[in-house]
């Protein structure tokens, strides 16, 4: 009992060491893309070979590599296109605004994940969840001072929320097709989601300074395997709703890096958007748990 309560602990210690380096991690992701110059095109296509042929290498060295089906193959096309746009909109979003609103507009994931799983995913629609969209709603009426796409906040926050959506997308095909081995399903997402970005190779900047490769660097080396590799653990020890939980924590870590080294400053009408769409979130999320949880 005590050999067993010992290595529970041990593990749950490094889930959290594990999963504070990721969100950490994750949470420098709007602060590099705002503050290099390399634009949404050249940050894709960097981030993703490294990704692509960093990934392919280890399942090389490990002979995980395997011929994939016709029908697969066009599945993982699905899936590379879903987040090669998530990405793109994702880094237009920062760009066009603030590495904020970036974070903000990503937050609103979990009320995507939440109408995404009624609609597709077979999910039973609560009150709690209407409540849960409801608040994501308020909070980014909140943050957006009007709805023209000529503001810089507005429109950073549509490009950010569709992303955001995408990104939501990606669980419910991942688990719809969990025949296809894990390793070979992100293989795919990176390799398929980097031929969409070359398909824009001629909107891609090289004119960069070497503050700007070591951006590009630290985005594809130390968030795209370093961070995910480590993510990949987490969502593997924990529980899809619990894990989507925990990724709300960048955000704020987003937020408070943008303040420290870009100078950026929330509104109080921004800030208090971004904790009503943060806990609308945490709110269904949490729900989504219980319910699991009281069923089992």
């Amino acid at each position: 009992m005590e050999c067993w309560r010992s290595t529970t602990i041990t593990r749950l210690r490094r889930t959290a060491i594990d999963a504070a380096i990721a969100l950490t991690l994750f949470g420098c992701i709007p602060v590099v893309v705002r503050s290099i110059s390399a634009n949404a095109f050249t940050i894709g296509i960097f981030r993703l070979t490294i990704a692509t042929l960093g990934l392919g290498a280890m399942m090389a060295f490990r002979r995980q590599l395997r011929r994939v089906p016709p029908r697969d193959l066009a599945r993982l096309a699905v899936i590379g296109f879903l987040f090669f746009a998530h990405w793109l909109t994702l880094f237009l979003g920062i760009k066009a605004s603030s590495a904020s609103i970036g974070a903000i507009g990503l937050s609103t994931y979990g009320a995507h994940l939440l109408i995404l799983g009624a609609l597709f995913g077979g999910a039973r629609v609560r009150a709690s969840d209407v409540v849960a969209v409801l608040i994501a709603i308020l909070g980014a009426l909140l943050v957006v001072p009007k709805f023209d796409l000529g503001n810089d906040v507005a429109l950073g926050m549509l490009l950010s929320s569709a992303s955001a959506l995408l990104y939501a997308s990606l669980p419910l095909l991942h688990q719809r097709w969990s025949h296809i081995a894990n390793s070979t399903r992100a293989l795919g997402q990176f390799a398929f989601a980097l031929a969409f970005f070359l398909l824009f190779v001629g909107k891609a900047d090289w004119t960069l300074t070497g503050r700007d490769w070591g951006g590009l660097l630290f985005l594809a080396v130390g968030v795209t395997l370093i961070g995910h590799s480590l993510w990949v653990r987490v969502t593997t020890r924990l529980s899809s709703p619990a894990t989507s939980i925990l990724y709300y924590a960048n955000i704020p870590i987003a937020i408070a890096l943008s303040a420290l080294l870009l100078g950026e400053r929330l509104t109080i009408r921004s800030a208090i958007g971004a904790m009503l769409i943060i806990g609308a979130g945490v709110l269904g999320l949490s729900r989504r748990i219980t319910r699991v949880r009281d069923a089992v």
